[in-house]
């Protein structure tokens, strides 16, 4: 009997992780009132990008950032570079000097000594930032013009630390982008139920928003984003969702560079969990009770779920109840994912054609590959987090720059 109830407690996080907790935060996303704006709320802005070997992407980086809805004179960028080995540094000390000295708005070329990884040269870039409010991204993002416009009003909330902007994948044009599209539409489903319910569960690098000396990022950890999120919540504050902060940013489009990718954010989630257990263990509010686990937790320990529910098969050996429990998992999974597709749809009209994520039975399988390839990628990640093969220094995947 406890067997059983095992079996079907494992079937249930599967289904809770891969649609149960999508469709739950999609529901409290449609209850949820919308937040009203302060507008004419316009603090001085800091934008960092961290720059290692970055000479195909910089420019066009900075000319992005220098085109945002924003007064000129509320906002600075900061280009922190980090060791480069190509034209980086030059090509951004170029821009400076064609530049009037009285430009707005201002550019500075920030230099660490060596390359110390992304978390070192956020810090780096925070301590020499005017700014009230600090926005983080990388060089081969896109932000959409109303990004700062979108995301300052909140802060007005002085409960309010950190504001995480929705990720829109810019090439989802195979099928391995493709459903990287359609993951981040869950995402943004889920972020936008967190945001309600309590807090987001996580920043995100390509755009994310916190106060100026809040937190700081750690450089002994590669998930910094997830990190500083824990840290807004143990100093009491709350992580909000802004899904019109859009950046546009390239998957990977290779698998080798899909596992190189993910095996890094999943080592990091698994630094931040044993780094903070003292805290998300203690179940005393929505964010460590239910967010956290269903987001975080579930997805580090998700692979050995997967390998315990066939061993459970094998030991309780009855064919009967594995035909059942095989069928009535199905069932629910089939109930919970149309269900919460069917609701997108309503509440939307359609899937936005940014996202370019088209949803059919023809898709469904590549999907469910997507699934499996990544849960094989966190047991790759967890290897090489047991043996120590990871390294703070961040190397994005070539397949995610811009190509000559």
């Amino acid at each position: 009997m406890i067997s059983i109830f095992v079996l079907y407690f494992l079937s249930f996080l599967v289904v809770w992780q891969f649609g149960g907790y999508q469709l739950f935060m999609l529901f409290i996303s449609i209850i949820s009132r919308p937040k009203r704006k302060n507008y004419d709320f316009q603090p001085f802005v800091s934008l960092i990008i961290p720059a290692y070997n970055e000479e195909k992407d910089i420019e066009n980086r900075i000319n992005n950032l220098l085109g945002l809805d924003y007064p000129n004179d509320k906002y600075e960028i900061l280009v922190v570079e980090s060791g480069s080995t190509d034209k980086t540094y030059q090509i951004v000390d170029n821009i400076l000097k064609n530049r009037d000295d009285y430009s707005l708005p201002i550019i500075k070329l920030l230099q660490e000594e060596k390359r110390n990884g992304k978390a070192s040269a956020i810090n780096f870039g925070q301590k020499n930032a005017n700014g009230e409010i600090i926005i983080g991204t990388d060089a081969n993002t896109v932000f959409d013009k109303f990004v700062i416009k979108e995301v300052v009003p909140h802060f007005y909330d002085p409960i309010v630390c950190a504001v995480d902007g929705r990720y829109i994948v810019s090439n989802p044009d195979n099928s391995l982008t493709s459903s990287e599209s359609f993951y981040w539409l869950l995402e943004s489903i889920m972020r936008t139920g967190e945001s309600c319910l309590d807090s987001v569960c996580s920043l995100h690098g390509k755009i994310n928003a916190w106060r100026k000396n809040i937190v700081y990022a750690d450089p002994s950890v590669l998930a910094e984003d997830l990190d500083m999120a824990i840290q807004v919540k143990r100093k009491g504050y709350k992580i909000v969702y802004e899904p019109n902060a859009i950046a546009y940013e390239p998957a990977a489009i290779t698998y080798n560079d899909q596992i190189v990718q993910k095996k890094r954010i999943i080592i990091g989630r698994i630094q931040c969990f044993l780094k903070h257990w003292n805290y998300l263990l203690l179940p005393i509010d929505l964010y460590r009770l239910l967010i956290f686990p269903s987001r975080r937790t579930l997805s580090i320990f998700s692979p050995f779920v997967f390998m315990l529910i066939p061993i459970l098969y094998l030991f309780i050996g009855n064919l009967q109840i594995v035909i059942t429990n095989i069928i009535a998992t199905l069932v629910v999974f089939a109930f919970v994912f149309g269900s919460l597709l069917i609701l997108k749809f309503k509440t939307t009209n359609h899937i936005t054609t940014q996202l370019k994520c088209r949803i059919s039975l023809v898709s469904i399988p590549k999907v469910t590959y997507y699934v499996l390839f990544n849960e094989y990628i966190i047991l790759l990640a967890w290897k090489d987090f047991l043996f120590g093969k990871y390294s703070v220094l961040w190397d994005k995947a070539n397949s995610t720059r811009t190509q000559e």
